[in-house]
């Protein structure tokens, strides 16, 4: 029988710290840190995890395939809570931004769905947490610097830089009020080369749950602050203070945001957390394996190279990615049902079954007439077995003595001293006899337990003969107790004193006959030797029934060992069907993110699983089935799964590339097709609301999860079926050879076409709510959703205002005017517009007539000559963008500015696809 051995991928890690946040953040870190369990045995060292929140989480809820509790050890754990906040909120540091309509409540048991409470938390705890930050990042760069190799399978990337993901949920108070604070202290200790990669899950599959009113203005306010803070740079930082340091951001909190609905691209719902905390953690899985082969670029690289253009929609940034997940697998599952079964049906069936046995008796017999037990007789004899051979014969000896008027105590006395002498003997020689007798029957008692239970359900055959056998032993002993019982008798009744009196007499009369007396003497004698036979005989029958009471203990022990071991086999059976009950309904619980390849006939490629054939592979191994009885019922089980897993190895061992590697290229096609369609983004989007000419912004990266960088898919013909969207896919090794996974990464879409974004907004400005900001001071950021369509007015208005050539709306003593044909009769022949730029723009594109003058007379100048106009208005770009990069211009200006820019470069555009 072929052994199974676990070969794991060659990945090569970047160090990586994943930050969990909150609830959310939680259970995707204990779900990822059981992924790496579950195909590595351990987490590699160049992994780090951490967890905070401002509640205590449930431990030990995940567990690994061979049962094994996972949890977050005491080092990757961190509570924030605060018991009395009130007095920190007098701080300066935190006065500055704290709201004064939030109650300073205690934050023990979580931030209560209030964002800047969750901010308050981690306030009170910046050192700590600044500290648990740091030295994560410094062990995982220390073991890249070192090159510490764990295994032949695990290598360190030579890339610079450390990965982190700071994971949550925006929806509630501790992931949403610390994020950006994380971020931040975490980019103090990371290079250029690092990468901060955001995943964040939406409030949709949290919105049916009691007590989340909040939910929706939570992540609005947040994704808010994100949208604003793309715009960090060194021209343009912030400064925050948080009481015991200062952090000068000049960069954005994130490099990449990954945002997770509760709704794909194709409708499909995910209803519970659970689903799509599961989701997640599936997805930073793969991202964390994705650094393959000679250290390629990785997810978040990818990513950043792609946005680093910089480019936006309508004003807004497109740097917000989502992905989909979904395994193609074997039916593996089905795998461990029949497993179960057959492990069932053996231990039932094969091992612990109940038949009736027709030659028990005979067997019984045999075996004692083998061990030379049957018969007491027999017994008897052999314990007063002569060394010299033939039996024991107690003899009085009373040699040459005198038959004269000394004969009574010459024979008293030799009485005496053989009486000792035959009693040592007697003790002596049943000892020895008894010692063999009980070293013969104890060694052809463990050489049956050894036999009888090394056979198809020999456990409750030995516990029938066992039982039997000892009653039988138990009547022998009470036969031979009884003849020892009439032989102590007989002795104490033969007494020797009238032989005594006789030789008295003899010796004693006037004229004393030595023939008389010699007469006497051997009379004596005879009844000396009588009873001293008789004594043999109730010494050898006691020491026959301590025999037979020897084997009985030896018999109880070998029960109670049987009894123990099929106490365990009970308690094995009972685990088994519990296990096959839980699989069965793991695989009723359908996922509709997992398709199953269901072209395998399982029933023709099931192994025959017999009692003999686990026996003799048990053998094989130099083990016998009576150490079952000094083992734990854990050590049974796993020893009998062994045997079941060598059993299956041969259908277990097939992987999902090797079927489809083997099926009709147009089977396979199909499967990996649905792969794909399941692996669709967890987000929705309106690609309406996306200018068209804009649309082709949006881009999907692939990443296959595969067993090992050696995949059938990078050669014909799967290669060519493969689902990939504009670049060619990588492949992840995972080292799981039943599943092939899609990570499907979609990029490019600004958040005011998110589905249910105005729902946000709706929330997000009901003065109901409680404040949603993480700062005071940040209800003025822009807007997410930008100002509907003007029909073009904001083009021709954005043309309007370069300089030299066209130079048709001015900015004059902090008053716009535009040069028009309406204001011939005004002053100057110029039309007052607003005081500032956005109030301009609104007067601007309320007079459609005004709009279409203005639009006639940049065209007219454009194509004057359009050279020279292309060069101002590129002049007039790179002059926005540098006062912009001043700092010094109001969000809300900034926002429109950004929107002219953008119209402007799509005119330039335009003007190019006309030339």
């Amino acid at each position: 029988m072929l052994s199974p051995t676990v070969v794991r991928p060659t990945v090569v890690f970047r160090p990586t710290v994943v930050i969990g946040l909150g609830g959310t953040g939680y259970e995707v870190v204990l779900k990822l840190k059981k992924r790496f369990i579950d195909v590595y045995g351990s987490v590699p060292e160049v992994i780090r995890f951490i967890s905070i929140d401002t509640t205590e989480n449930i431990q030990e809820r995940e567990k690994s395939p061979d049962g094994t509790k996972v949890f977050l050890e005491p080092n990757e754990l961190y509570a924030i809570s605060v018991a009395n906040p009130l007095p920190l909120t007098r701080n300066d540091h935190i006065a500055e931004w704290w709201p004064r309509d939030i109650s300073a409540a205690s934050l023990i048991s979580g931030a209560g769905q209030i964002r800047a409470r969750g901010r308050l938390a981690l306030f009170a705890r910046v050192g700590d947490i600044k500290g648990l930050i740091a030295q994560a990042i410094n062990a995982v760069r220390e073991i890249r610097t070192s090159k510490q190799a764990f295994s032949d399978n695990f290598q360190v990337s030579s890339r610079d830089g450390v990965e982190v993901f700071i994971v949550g949920s925006l929806a509630g108070g501790t992931g949403s009020g610390t994020f950006l604070d994380v971020a931040f202290l975490t980019r103090e200790h990371l290079n250029n080369f690092s990468n901060i990669t955001g995943v964040f899950v939406l409030p949709r599959v949290f919105a049916n749950i009691p007590q989340t009113h909040l939910v929706k203005s939570n992540a609005y306010g947040a994704l808010k602050e994100i949208e604003h803070f793309w715009g960090l740079s060194p021209s343009n930082s912030i400064e925050i203070d948080y009481g015991i340091t200062k952090i000068k951001a000049d960069r954005p909190p994130f490099d990449a945001v990954f945002l997770i609905d509760g709704v794909n691209k194709n409708g499909t719902v995910v209803s519970r957390p659970d689903d799509l905390q599961n989701l997640v953690a599936d997805g930073l899985y793969i991202q964390i394996g994705s650094q393959i082969g000679l250290d390629a670029a990785n997810v978040a690289d990818n990513i950043r190279a792609y946005l680093a253009t910089g480019e936006k929609v309508r004003g807004r940034n497109i740097n917000y990615c989502s992905f989909g997940f979904a395994t193609l697998t074997l039916p593996v599952q089905q795998y461990e049902r029949m497993k179960l079964e057959d492990a069932q049906s053996l231990l039932k069936n094969e091992l612990i079954a109940s038949t009736p046995i027709i030659d028990l008796e005979s067997d019984i017999a045999r075996f004692l007439e083998d061990c030379k037990l049957a018969d007491a007789t027999t017994v008897l004899n052999a314990l007063t077995e002569s060394d010299r051979g033939g039996q024991i014969k107690p003899e009085f000896r009373i040699g040459e003595m005198r038959h004269d008027r000394t004969a009574l105590p010459t024979i008293k006395e030799l009485y005496k001293r053989q009486l000792d002498q035959f009693e040592q003997r007697t003790a002596q020689e049943l000892g020895l006899n008894f010692h063999r007798l009980e070293q013969t029957a104890t060694t052809a008692i463990a050489t049956w337990w050894e036999r009888s239970l090394n056979r198809p359900n020999g456990l409750a055959y030995a516990l029938q003969f066992l039982s039997k056998l000892s009653q039988k032993l138990d009547e022998l002993q009470q036969s031979v107790q009884h003849k020892s019982q009439e032989a102590k008798s007989s002795f104490n009744t033969l007494k020797l004193e009238p032989q005594e009196e006789k030789i008295k007499e003899a010796a004693e009369t006037w004229f004393s006959n030595k023939n008389t007396i010699q007469a006497a003497c051997q009379r004596y004698k005879e009844r000396a030797d009588q009873k001293w036979k008789t004594y043999l005989h109730w010494k050898r029958c006691d020491k026959a029934a301590e025999l037979y009471g020897v084997l009985r203990t030896r018999l109880e022990e070998i029960q109670e060992k049987c009894q123990r071991l099929h106490s365990n086999l009970d308690k094995v059976y009972r685990d088994f069907e519990q296990s096959y009950h839980e699989v069965s309904r793991q695989n009723t619980n359908d996922n509709p993110f997992i398709h199953t390849i269901q072209r395998i006939n399982l029933q023709s490629k099931r192994p025959k699983v017999t009692g003999e054939d686990f026996i003799r592979w048990y053998r094989e191994q130099s083990q016998t089935l009576t150490n079952w009885s000094e083992k734990k019922a854990e050590d049974v089980k796993n020893e009998i799964l062994k045997f079941i897993d060598e059993a299956y190895y041969p259908l277990t061992n097939m992987t999902v590339e090797q079927v489809l590697a083997d099926s009709n290229p147009e089977d396979a096609g199909q499967d990996l097709q649905q792969l794909g369609k399941l692996a669709v983004p967890l987000w929705q989007y309106e690609e309406s609301e996306i200018p068209i000419q804009q649309q082709h912004l949006i881009t999907e990266f692939y990443y296959y999860g595969v067993e090992s960088n050696n995949t059938v898919f990078s050669n014909p013909p799967l290669s060519s079926r493969l689902p990939k969207g504009n670049n060619n896919p990588s492949f992840v090794p995972t080292g799981e050879p039943h599943k092939v996974m899609l990570f499907r990464v979609e990029v490019g879409v600004p958040l005011f076409a998110f589905n249910g974004m105005r729902d946000m907004e709706l929330a997000y400005l009901d003065p109901n709510k409680v404040f949603k900001h993480l700062h005071r001071n940040w209800t003025n950021l822009a807007n997410l959703i930008p100002p509907e369509d003007d029909g073009g007015a904001l083009r021709w208005f954005s043309l309007a205002l370069a300089p030299e050539r066209y130079k048709l709306i001015v900015n004059h003593s902090k008053k716009y005017f535009v040069s028009t044909e309406q204001a011939k009769r005004l002053e100057g022949g110029v039309l007052p517009l607003g005081g500032d730029r956005k109030s301009a723009f609104k007067a601007f594109k309320s007079n459609l007539p005004l709009v279409k003058e203005i639009a006639n007379k940049v065209e007219l100048i454009t194509h004057e000559d359009q050279d020279k106009a292309k060069f101002t208005l590129q002049n007039y770009i790179n002059h926005l963008n540098q006062v912009l990069k001043g700092g010094k211009v109001d969000s809300q200006i900034q926002e429109q500015v950004e929107m002219e820019i953008q119209e402007i470069e799509a005119y330039l555009e335009d003007l190019d696809v006309i030339i």
